[in-house]
C-alpha cells in the first residue's frame, strides 16, 4: 500500500496512480476535489463523512435531491459515514491510515489534533503516511482560525482588487471572479504536492505533512502576472519605494480584448508585432501601423492607456462591421489569436471538444443522466478516467468495515449511531 516494502492495493482501476490508497476526511470543495483529482487518476479514495453527509451534498443544482456539483467533487470514491468524535470513529480512521498512502484534511486549524486524527498522531501509525492539511488563510498567524470561503480569499489576497480593473469606468471597485476559483486552483496544487511528496517517498522511504492555505496558494497564483510592478519592487510593502528605472506595465492578460460582432462574441489577443499588424489589416485600419504609439510591443506598453482606447474606439467600431465567422475567418489568414465566446452548455457539441473527448455520459443511481468531464491530462501508457457516480452517504460503509476486520461490530456501530 505505498509502504517501505513497495505493496500496492489490488485494483482494477487504470491510472498512474492505481494502487495507492488515499483517506479523504475532508469537506465543501477544496479538500474532495483534491481527493477526487486523485481518484480521476486511480487511487483508491475512501471519503469519511460525517454521519449526515458533506454539507457540500446541499450545495448546487439538484435533481432527485443529489447535487451535480458533489458528484463532480467526489465521484469515483467509496464513502463510510462516521462520526470521528467517538473512540469508535477514530478506531476506524485509524485502521484505515495504517493501510494508507495519503490523508487530505481541511478542517479549521487545530480541530484534527483535538479529534486525535492530525499529523503527529498518524504518522506514528503510519510513518510513510503523505498528510496534506488545507487551510483558508494558515495553519498558524492571526487570521488562521477565522472561517474562510473561496470569496473571503479572493478579496483577501488582492484577486478582487485586480479583477475589478476590468471596467475603466470604476476601475477602482473591486470584483470577484464568478467562479470559485481558489477552491479549483488549491486543489489542483494540493494533488501536485502529494504526488510530488509520494516521489520522495519512493527515495526516502518516509512520509510528511503538507501544509497549503488558499491564501498561498492565490498569492502564488497572483504573482507571475499581475504583480509585475511588486516584482521589481525593493520593498514590496511601500510602492512609493519603486526604482526610477521601473517601467511600469500592465500583465499580458491586458493584451487581450473581448469584441461584439453582428452575431454575437469573439476575443482576440495581440501580443507580438506581426499579431497586431494581422488585426489592424483584417480590420482594413492600416494606419494605425504608422503610428509610433503602436509601432512594436514595447511602444504600446508604454503606451497602454492610449492602446485601451484604441481596442475600445476605432478596432470595436471595425469589429461591429464583420459576422463571428468573418472575423475567425480573417484572423486566421492572417494568423492572429482569436476565440468566439462560447457558452457552456455549446462546449458538448464542439467540434474540437468532441475531437478531444472530453465528456462522458453516465447514469447515476439518484441523480439520473449526468453530463460528465473527463480529467484534463491524457497519459499515454495509464490512461486515466474520471470515476464512478458520486456515492450516497455511507453506502460503502459496511464493505470497508470488513476490510477492517470490523465486520462482527458493524451492527452495534449501527445501533450506536457511530456509523450510517
Amino acid at each position: 500500500m505505498g509502504k517501505l516494502d513497495g505493496q500496492r492495493v489490488t485494483t482494477t482501476k487504470t491510472g498512474p496512480l492505481a494502487g495507492f490508497r488515499v483517506v479523504d476526511l475532508s469537506a465543501v470543495v477544496s479538500g474532495p476535489l483534491t481527493a477526487a483529482l486523485l481518484c480521476d487518476q486511480g487511487a483508491d479514495v475512501i471519503k469519511v463523512e460525517k454521519t449526515t453527509g458533506d454539507i457540500q451534498r446541499h450545495v448546487g443544482s439538484k435533481r432527485n435531491g443529489f447535487s451535480g456539483f458533489f458528484h463532480v467533487l467526489n465521484r469515483g470514491k467509496r464513502s463510510i459515514g462516521a462520526d470521528i468524535s467517538t473512540d469508535a470513529g477514530r478506531d476506524i480512521v485509524h485502521r484505515l491510515v495504517s493501510n494508507a498512502d495519503v490523508v487530505i484534511q481541511n478542517f479549521r486549524p487545530g480541530v484534527v489534533d483535538r479529534l486525535g486524527i492530525g499529523f503527529q498522531a498518524l504518522s506514528k501509525i503510519n510513518p510513510a503516511l503523505v498528510y496534506l492539511s488545507i487551510s483558508g488563510f494558515g495553519p498558524d498567524g492571526p487570521n488562521a482560525k477565522d472561517r474562510a470561503y473561496d470569496p473571503i480569499i479572493q478579496a483577501y489576497s488582492g484577486i478582487a482588487s485586480v479583477q475589478g480593473r476590468i471596467h475603466p469606468e470604476h476601475s477602482d471597485k473591486p470584483e470577484q471572479v464568478n467562479m470559485l476559483l481558489l477552491d479549483k486552483l488549491t486543489a489542483q496544487a494540493g494533488c501536485q504536492a502529494i504526488t510530488a511528496a509520494l516521489l520522495e517517498r519512493s527515495n526516502s522511504g518516509q512520509g510528511q505533512h503538507i501544509e497549503l492555505s488558499m491564501l498561498d496558494t492565490a498569492i502564488a497564483f497572483s504573482w507571475a502576472d499581475v504583480a509585475a510592478d511588486l516584482i521589481l519592487q525593493t520593498d514590496a510593502s511601500n510602492p512609493a519605494t519603486a526604482p526610477d528605472t521601473v517601467e511600469q506595465r500592465p500583465p499580458i492578460g491586458a493584451s487581450g480584448s473581448v469584441q461584439e460582432f453582428t452575431d454575437g462574441w469573439g476575443a482576440i489577443m495581440t501580443l507580438s508585432q506581426a499579431e497586431f499588424e494581422g488585426m489592424c489589416i483584417a480590420y482594413q485600419l492600416p494606419h494605425l501601423l504608422k503610428d509610433p504609439r503602436f509601432s512594436s510591443l514595447d511602444a504600446r506598453m508604454n503606451n497602454r492607456e492610449a492602446a485601451r482606447e484604441l481596442m475600445q474606439g476605432e478596432v470595436a467600431d471595425a469589429a461591429r462591421k464583420l459576422s463571428v465567422a468573418q472575423a475567425q475567418q480573417l484572423m486566421r489568414e492572417h494568423q492572429v489569436p482569436f476565440a468566439r465566446v462560447r457558452s457552456l452548455p455549446e462546449l458538448p457539441d464542439d467540434p474540437q471538444v468532441q475531437n478531444n473527448q472530453m465528456f462522458r455520459r453516465l447514469e447515476h443511481p439518484v441523480a439520473g443522466p449526468l453530463l460528465d468531464a473527463r480529467p484534463a491530462p491524457r497519459f499515454s501508457r495509464t490512461p486515466a478516467a474520471p470515476g464512478a457516480a458520486a456515492p450516497t452517504v455511507g453506502q460503502h460503509t459496511q464493505e470497508i468495515l470488513a476490510e477492517l476486520g470490523l465486520a462482527d461490530q458493524t451492527a452495534s456501530y449501527y445501533k450506536e449511531g457511530i456509523v450510517v
